[in-house]
């Protein structure tokens, strides 16, 4: 019984795809004929020849050439309404679609002037990667050698978020995100007694909201973009991995090294923050949607470090860290430079608009001719 009802079923599923495919040719002939109806002249025959399918047998790209004579005959027959719910389904196939003068008939490029299918608001998610910078504002020292010397080592922080850009027109758009990210790096100090040295790794997790304007490439599979901003930057938790070496060089360079766990630094840091930010990238489009990479610098604009909190305790008692370690925080800005890929999704909204400018149109008809 099993063997039977299998044999039933693929029966029917050949039979279905041998009737689709039969309905398909028949709506590739139906659409054939109505090219050439809409080339002898004969517009009134359109619709007849072409709703049946519209309906239902015409895949997607038949569906557009279907909608773009419609709209053209309909403009024959001096029937606006018409041509203009064709013009607006034929958008809702390709949002994209933009007549012009070279390629497409005048009239149907003066209809375009009456609609947009631009998303009003355009959702993007991002992954990556990111390096800080901190930079000094003023120098902090506990270290009694006056020979010692600092440096600053780059770790890698990761970042990942979302936001949404409202699209002013086709190239202009207000943004705002929502980003988590991590960031890191390293500060060696060596010289300390002639020949110690102390390695701090400064670790932390942040919520980064970034507003900016950006500036967009609207047409073409590869575009361009390109933004400037401002931020503000919370600073969820704080910590730093402190270690001190005690170098012997009558042993053999033997080091002796005092480490411990993490030190809390959230308490002495600012929880708000600002900085600038400026960036682009490239977008690439698959079918409605784009993926895109993106990279940006982040400047930060204030000290992170708080004075009054930096060599003590939360309980307001000399700070371990500065005792065992010789550890202070710098007054130190942060920048951050950061590498995201992505995913964008825009949400196409074709419809009629309430302005029309034919200025644009008059130009190109105008320059075409001249040509």
């Amino acid at each position: 019984m099993g063997k039977f009802a299998a044999k039933i079923f693929i029966l029917c599923v050949a039979l279905v795809s041998i009737l689709s495919a039969k309905a398909q040719d028949a709506c590739l002939q139906s659409l054939n004929q109505a090219s050439a109806e809409f080339d002898a002249g004969r517009f009134y025959s359109l619709p007849s020849l072409l709703n049946p399918c519209l309906e239902s047998g015409f895949t997607r790209e038949q569906k557009f050439r279907a909608y773009y004579l419609l709209a053209q005959a309909y403009l024959v027959l001096n029937d606006p309404l018409g041509a203009e719910i064709s013009y607006l389904k034929l958008l809702q196939i390709d949002p994209e679609f933009k007549p012009n003068a070279k390629n497409d008939p005048i009239d149907l490029l003066y209809l375009s002037r009456k609609f947009t299918a631009r998303p009003k608001f355009t959702p993007h998610y991002r992954l990556g990667l990111n390096i800080s910078f901190p930079t000094s504002i003023y120098e902090l020292s506990t270290f009694s050698s006056p020979q010692t010397s600092t440096s600053q080592a780059l770790r890698i922080g990761f970042q990942l978020g979302g936001g949404v850009d409202w699209n002013i027109t086709d190239k202009w758009s207000l943004g705002g995100e929502l980003n988590f990210s991590t960031k890191s790096f390293t500060t060696n100090v060596t010289g300390i007694a002639k020949n110690d040295l102390a390695t701090f790794i400064d670790k932390s997790n942040w919520l980064d909201v970034p507003i900016y304007i950006k500036y967009s490439y609207d047409s073409g599979r590869i575009r361009p973009f390109g933004y400037v901003g401002i931020a503000a930057n919370l600073l969820l938790s704080s910590s730093a991995s402190l270690t001190l070496s005690d170098v012997s060089p009558s042993q053999g360079n033997i080091s002796k090294i005092a480490e411990g766990q993490d030190v809390d630094l959230a308490y002495k840091r600012s929880f708000f923050n600002r900085s600038i930010i400026f960036g682009g990238g490239v977008k690439y489009k698959i079918g409605k949607n784009f993926i895109y990479a993106d990279a940006r610098y982040m400047v930060g604009l204030n000290n992170i470090t708080l004075p009054d909190k930096n060599y003590y305790n939360q309980d307001g008692s000399l700070s371990a860290s500065l005792t065992q370690y010789q550890y202070s925080s710098d007054f130190f800005r942060l920048d951050n430079l950061s590498l995201s890929f992505g995913y964008v999704r825009p949400l196409y909204a074709p419809r009629k608009i309430k302005k029309i400018s034919t200025k644009g149109v008059f130009k190109k008809l105008f320059r075409s001719k001249k040509k």
